[in-house]
């Protein structure tokens, strides 16, 4: 995949979990072109429903960015990826991300919610080739034994220009003529799959060069809903799901969900101490391709449902 940039997200809050599920992700995709890691050291900004001092606070926020900085910085050692990129509170980068895919009167990091958004943008800028194939540091994947995802997105995107983005099955599969159980959006037929508006920023494979002449996101309807948010000081700034979906819809681009059930995805909602003491037996079971009945067709981790399956 020498066109393929693999590109994963940490934060502080992957502190607990990192060490299991990023070598996963690595170790998904051997023939990638490059292994980037972005590091975001920077703690979201107050919003009317965000106080940084309660949610991210000290000295945990600090020790939690430093274990995952030390745990990026040994993968690399290591040789297990080829960059890391720390993002810090001033950082050098901002600037350019904020003029070329926001508005610079955009100067916030993360979203209203507290997510982040210039860590994402910095991903698409960082990257040096075609295709950006990007994981949350949380995300747990299965993919069957000599099977790549990735191969067959960046082949169903080269005939389908329309198309700018694919996923794996966002969810275990399900008997039905869909994704998962539960999507966002109408799904449209596509020969590989499902053709979506909606793009999480959970897991994609973007096709970069497509993605340039759309930028800035903040165009059009998004732009003035932004601008509006800003002034009235509330839901600002949008998420980077929103100004995708606002920005690439309006361009008439779609993403794609593979059909394909040899891969598929589980995100992790609630990541606990039982999670996290868990999750070395589950994803043993994902690798292996199990799961049960009640989490199938669900995107959403239920731990619930694994009791049995796991003892």
């Amino acid at each position: 995949m020498s066109s393929v940039t693999l590109q994963i997200n940490l934060s502080g809050g992957d502190a607990a979990y990192a060490a299991w599920t990023v070598p996963a992700l690595l170790d998904a995709h051997p023939g990638v072109a490059e292994r980037l890691l972005i590091v975001d050291t920077c703690k979201p900004q107050r919003t009317r429903i965000v106080d940084p001092t309660v949610r991210f606070a000290e000295p945990g926020y600090t020790q939690r960015v430093e274990k995952v900085l030390a745990l990026a910085e040994g993968w690399r050692a290591a040789g297990r990826v080829d960059r890391v990129e720390v993002l810090r509170p001033v950082d050098p980068l901002f600037p350019r991300l904020r003029q070329r895919y926001l508005r610079p009167w955009v100067k916030e990091t993360h979203d209203y919610g507290g997510c982040a958004l210039l860590s994402y943008l910095a991903a698409f800028e960082l990257c040096r080739t075609r295709h950006l194939l990007h994981y949350d540091a949380d995300m747990l994947l299965h993919q069957a034994p000599g099977y790549s995802w990735a191969d067959a997105a960046v082949t169903a995107l080269n005939g389908s220009p329309n198309v700018i983005a694919a996923t794996p099955r966002p969810a275990p599969p399900i008997p039905a003529d869909s994704p998962s159980a539960h999507e966002r959006l109408e799904s449209h037929a596509h020969p590989a799959g499902w053709l979506n508006m909606w793009f999480s920023t959970r897991c994609y494979l973007f096709d970069l060069e497509r993605l340039q002449p759309q930028l800035p996101l903040l165009q059009g309807r998004i732009y003035w809903e932004s601008l509006a948010a800003k002034l009235r000081g509330q839901g600002y700034p949008r998420s980077p799901e929103i100004m995708l979906f606002r920005r690439l819809s309006a361009a008439g681009l779609w993403r794609l969900a593979l059909r394909d059930d040899r891969a598929w995805l589980l995100h992790p909602v609630k990541k606990d101490v039982a999670f996290v003491a868990a999750l070395p037996r589950l994803q043993a079971a994902i690798a292996a391709g199990q799961c049960p009945d009640a989490q199938r067709g669900q995107q959403d981790l239920n731990l619930d449902h694994w009791t049995g399956l796991l003892a």
